[in-house]
């Protein structure tokens, strides 16, 4: 790989075993002896007994990880939750590298991930339509004829991605304007499912903590693009009921990469494919949002 490698920086709270897992399949990827690694734990919650314990067992853990670059860490002393968490450790590291690719402690990746990644922030770096690469897609139909590996979509996924400083430092993280930006509920949605304003919404009323819709409601306000794989090089392990912010259950359907296939044809031009978009946007539709509803109370 000619490019050079993003820093990787993973953000880990009170589950050692998925840490773990997480771990242990970032390692299965070559570029990770050559990547450098920023962990960062938040604190335990003043409320939840046991906590602590396992906050303290996840730091242990992370002290002992090995087989990348190098290792760095920051253990937070008090819980700042994951929105703060992950909006001031990305801004941290990525004003140093330039770029970064950005993970949670519940997922676990395909062998070819980190190269994934790596290629693709590297080939669309100066291409400033697109505001983020991902590494999770949603199970899609590949309309015939189709030659990339990859698609453009809007909406960026928070499930393993990368971007660049200056798309990250381009998020108006307080929503200064909200006077304007909250009569844009009709095309904040058409663009990137039925679910969208609402979640926006909901974290200026103080309903929600997500730093996500934040980072997508500029992307929709900029009108730029996220690129996917057209096969998943993330799963997600979160809907085990004990994620903070996964169900045990998920609407979301993948198909993940086992090949660890690292020649990848990307495409050409940053022009969205009608039938790909229609195709990943149906997951946010209403009836499949209603469904899911009924199945949370299920499996809650």
């Amino acid at each position: 790989m000619n490019c050079n490698l993003s820093p990787i920086i993973l953000f880990a709270f009170n589950r050692p075993d998925v840490l773990r897992n997480t771990i242990q399949s970032l390692l299965l990827n070559e570029e990770a002896k050559s990547s450098d690694l920023y962990v960062f734990v938040d604190g335990p919650r003043s409320n939840k007994s046991g906590e602590d314990e396992k906050v303290k067992e996840v730091q242990e853990y992370v002290k002992s990880i090995k087989g990348f670059k190098s290792l760095h860490y920051t253990f937070s002393e008090k819980n700042k939750g994951l929105g703060n968490s992950i909006i001031a450790g990305v801004s941290q590291i990525i004003n140093q590298y330039g770029k970064a690719i950005v993970l949670e402690d519940d997922l676990v990746f395909a062998k070819n991930f980190l190269s994934y990644m790596n290629q693709g922030l590297d080939r669309y770096e100066k291409e400033d339509k697109v505001f983020s690469i991902c590494g999770y897609s949603n199970k899609v139909k590949i309309p015939h004829g189709y030659e990339y590996d990859s698609y453009f979509c809007s909406r960026s996924s928070s499930w393993g991605w990368a971007t660049w400083a200056d798309r990250w430092n381009s998020v108006d993280w307080e929503l200064k304007e909200w006077s304007r930006y909250s009569e844009m509920a009709k095309p904040f949605n058409k663009w990137g499912g039925s679910d969208c304003f609402k979640m926006l919404n909901d974290w200026k009323n103080g309903r929600n903590h997500s730093w996500a819709i934040r980072f997508c409601f500029s992307q929709f306000l900029q009108d730029k693009v996220s690129l996917f794989p057209t096969v998943s090089k993330v799963q997600n392990d979160g809907f085990d009921g004990q994620g903070t912010n996964c169900k045990k259950w998920s609407r979301f359907k993948y198909e993940f990469d086992y090949r660890g296939e690292k020649s990848f044809k990307f495409p050409a031009k940053t022009d969205v494919d009608k039938h790909l978009y229609k195709e990943a946007m149906r997951y946010h539709s209403i009836g499949i949002r209603i469904w899911s509803k009924i199945m949370y109370l299920i499996y809650r």
